[in-house]
């Protein structure tokens, strides 16, 4: 995934979550534009409105505002209508004049709309033409059409990898070696990865096991971004192909993540970008 996309996830709360609705029982109403919007406390004359109390909600607990008992809703008003009254005087203050306060809010408010946008390509649907094109690709790919058995030995570098390989040429057990010196979790079963798809796997791993034959291991050791691997392979058979219908959520998944990816790429190379980087002599 983009990493402008990722940090995007992360960075401010799931506004999908509000967009399922909650309830505004109690609440005054006061007409913008074409919305009403509900009104449930009033500081100094600055209303604070039922969604700016769900987001609140949402950001402390991490919970639907909905499931929220009546006397933590209430604790949690009174926890913004604090909040309410520093920020004003904060402004009274003149700290908005502060840069690194203009900065933080402009950062947030980019972070929010941002996230609006994704959410509202998130709901676009993937036409269903799309998703059995991806499924008939992906079912005529070699790498989907086999299944492998293998073990690997994860190691921090290169040259503890190269000598786990002269270990095996010397007749070392495969199995006794991942237990003893591997970092991964599978080390306590001797490196079993189980049966897998390759392209379940990083790129290098799933290629580096499709080049090999049963009971053969890897003479060179395969670097991926968790280190260094020395691979057995142990089996291999056809693989009983999936219904669409088993697999059609996760090709959405993938489909939709896609034009999230495009979208943000097409923006990047229509955009006007000027970064200023520091000089080496500053």
């Amino acid at each position: 995934m983009n990493a402008a996309v990722r940090a995007l996830y992360g960075l401010v709360l799931p506004l999908a979550l509000l967009a399922a609705g909650c309830s505004d029982d109690g609440a005054d109403e006061q007409d913008s534009g074409e919305q009403t919007v509900r009104i449930v406390a009033k500081v100094n004359d600055e209303p604070i409105s039922e969604t700016m109390l769900q987001l609140h909600i949402l950001r402390r607990t991490g919970e639907n505002p909905d499931r929220v008992d009546e006397e933590q809703r209430e604790t949690l008003l009174l926890e913004l209508v604090e909040m309410t009254l520093i920020a004003q005087d904060a402004r009274e203050r003149g700290l908005t004049d502060n840069e690194t306060v203009r900065a933080q809010m402009r950062n947030l408010q980019y972070a929010v709309l941002a996230q609006a946008m994704l959410e509202e390509l998130k709901r676009e649907p993937v036409p269903n033409d799309e998703m059995l094109a991806r499924f008939d690709q992906l079912m005529d790919q070699e790498s989907q059409r086999q299944e492998y058995h293998a073990r690997h030995i994860l190691l921090a570098d290169e040259s503890e990898a190269e000598a786990v390989i002269e270990e095996l040429d010397d007749g070392e057990a495969f199995g006794a070696l991942a237990e003893r010196l591997s970092r991964g979790p599978t080390a306590v079963r001797g490196g079993d990865l189980g049966w897998f798809v390759p392209g379940d796997m990083v790129r290098p791993f799933g290629e580096a096991v499709m080049e090999l034959e049963v009971g053969e291991y890897t003479r060179e050791p395969v670097r991926t971004r968790y280190g260094y691997h020395v691979i057995k392979l142990e089996g291999q058979r056809d693989r009983e192909p999936p219904h669409f219908e088993d697999v059609s959520e996760q090709l959405r998944h993938t489909l939709t993540q896609e034009r999230i990816e495009g979208y943000v790429n097409n923006l990047r190379q229509e955009g006007k970008v000027e970064l200023y980087r520091p000089r080496d002599d500053d």
